[in-house]
């Protein structure tokens, strides 16, 4: 117990002043350590932005407050980053990867496991502080992460994009799910786009997520609802709703602007 604490006050120093990838994934990677040594109540409120966002059966919560109304429990949440993007202006970014968690210790058997998604930004103390997290439910083998894919923006063009047109964007993107429209969506995915979504395992590439996403039940509708954008104006998210039938979830996506266009580089979608 006292190494992990000493593995995470090691990580969350340095992760707070470096402004690129290697910050961003070792704020993750502190994050899970932190909570892995304490609670995950005591991780959430260590880790979560002021503004950070949980999402409960459709509800975007405020972090802080869900996380001081519950009591600590004794369960045991493990995970690790396998993806990350960052910002030009390394201010903001996503991270994902595999999760699993246990009733009591980690000597039990996962009783869930899945695939997390967060979005990261440094606060005005020069902190990186969690501001969305969400994740699914995916029952996979345990794969141990061997190496965190990542991206890092550059500025290389000027960039006038407002988060209006982020959000204006993400509506056609809902539209174009909703209509089975793959010819309006695919522009927006590449080869290292990743979709995760409640029991199925990641996909990435424009035709596995195409495939996933005609499969989506055709009563499922996506509604936008917010999200932010970094200050160099090349990486933004969006979270919105996810309906079917009388059930409520949630979704979360991250952009990122390179090659001249917007790319939808990660998608979490629960329902």
């Amino acid at each position: 117990m006292i190494c992990l604490v000493a593995l995470a006050i090691f990580l969350s120093l340095p992760a707070f002043s470096q402004k690129n990838s290697k910050g961003l994934i070792n704020a993750e990677k502190a994050f899970a350590a932190f909570t892995l040594a304490h609670t995950i109540k005591e991780g959430f409120l260590q880790y979560m932005d002021s503004a950070g966002l949980v999402f409960r059966q459709g509800v975007p919560t405020n972090a802080l407050e869900a996380f001081n109304q519950q009591k600590a429990g004794p369960g045991v949440l493990i995970w690790a980053p396998d993806f990350a993007a960052i910002s030009a202006s390394g201010d903001m970014g996503v991270t994902a990867g595999p999760y699993a968690f246990r009733e009591k210790s980690l000597q039990d058997t996962p009783v869930n496991k899945g695939t997390f998604s967060s979005i990261w930004h440094i606060n005005k103390k020069g902190e990186w502080k969690n501001l969305a997290d969400l994740g699914i439910s995916n029952h996979e083998e345990d794969t141990p992460v061997k190496r965190v894919e990542e991206i890092s923006l550059k500025n290389t063009e000027i960039i006038t994009f407002s988060f209006e047109n982020i959000l204006l964007l993400d509506h056609k993107l809902n539209d174009a799910i909703r209509l089975r429209d793959k010819e309006s969506w695919q522009p927006y995915l590449s080869a290292e786009s990743r979709l995760n979504t409640e029991g199925h395992a990641m996909c990435k590439g424009v035709v596995p997520i195409t495939s996933a996403l005609l499969a989506f039940p055709k009563e499922m509708v996506l509604e936008s609802l917010n999200g932010g954008i970094a200050s160099s104006r090349d990486f933004a998210y969006t979270y919105g709703t996810v309906s079917l039938g009388d059930k409520k979830d949630n979704y979360l996506r991250a952009w990122i602007y390179r090659n001249g266009h917007w790319e939808l580089i990660m998608q979490t979608i629960k329902w």
